[in-house]
Order: structure tokens, then sequence, then C-alpha cells
């Protein structure tokens, strides 16, 4: 499976994070589109993960930005996909006691990088899977990997940089 992310001079462009003009709770909600070649033909359902993996040495553990499971076989995963998606979407990293985040929309739904200091590179990861993951709305990571377990066909990431 390969994974393409269109960048603007090797950074996510600017509407899908910190300087989109469309946010939430100050957030950036607009996710962008993902195109996938060589999906496996026995694939039943896709999921995506969007960590920031550079947030360790600021915030001393990695922030989530999202997680979404059950994806219908596509290969094109489009602009503003979380808004439109009707199924389960995860918990981010805004739902951290950590944070006086409370927006329960944005917190279960896309959140795109806010770097506050420099540039992040924010790994994302696309699941190939056998089987739904069987998720409700609003689960939490750790829920998202054991249901992984057993349903991985093929996954890929790929590191996406942008602009603090």
């Amino acid at each position: 499976m390969k994974i393409t992310v269109k960048l603007n001079n090797g950074f996510l462009p600017d509407e899908y994070s910190k300087f989109s003009d469309t946010k939430l709770s100050d957030q950036p909600v607009v996710s962008f589109p993902i195109h996938l070649e060589n999906i496996p033909d026995n694939t039943k359902y896709l999921a995506v993960t969007l960590i920031d993996y550079d947030a360790v040495t600021r915030m001393g553990a990695p922030f989530i930005h999202w997680l979404i499971s059950d994806i219908p076989v596509q290969n094109n995963i489009p602009e503003d996909f979380s808004r439109n998606f009707t199924g389960p979407q995860g918990k981010n990293t805004w739902y951290s006691r950590f944070y006086t985040l409370n927006d329960d929309y944005v917190i279960n739904h896309y959140a795109g990088p806010v770097p506050p200091d420099k540039p992040h590179a924010y790994t994302l990861t696309v699941y190939a899977l056998n089987q739904s993951m069987d998720l409700e709305n609003g689960f939490f990571y750790n829920q998202f990997r054991d249901s992984l377990k057993n349903k991985i066909i093929d996954h890929q990431e790929i590191k996406l940089l942008a602009k603090g």
C-alpha cells in the first residue's frame, strides 16, 4: 500500500494546520486528502492515525491529532473527511486533563497540527483491515490499538511536516 498527501513546499498545506481559516475552539478542523494505491484486495476497512511524536520533547508524550476507524475502502479519502464521516472517530490529545479544551466535537475529530515553536513531523499511518474494528465513537488510542489485533492486512506510514 502506498500513501500520498499533497504538500506545499514540503509542508502540509496551511488549510489543514495552524494557519487554517476554518477552526473550532481555535483548532484546525478540515482534514487533508489522502491518496492510497495498492490497497490489498481482501481489505474490508481502512483506519487512520495522525500522531505528533515531536511533541514528546515539549510535553512528555506524543500528541494524537486524529483517530478514525471503519473507513469504507477507497483510494481517495477526501478533504474534510473527518467532518463528513459518520463512522467512529476517537479522542485526540485535547481530551487530556492537561488541557482545558472543552469542545466534545473537536476532541473526537481531526484537530490539525498546531506546532507551537518550530516545524514538527507528523506520522500518518493507514491500516488495511480484514474486518471492522467495532469501536464506538469517542474511543481511546489504547482501545484502537487493542482492536487492531488480528485485523491488519497491511499498514504504511509517512511523515508530514507542518509549519510552526
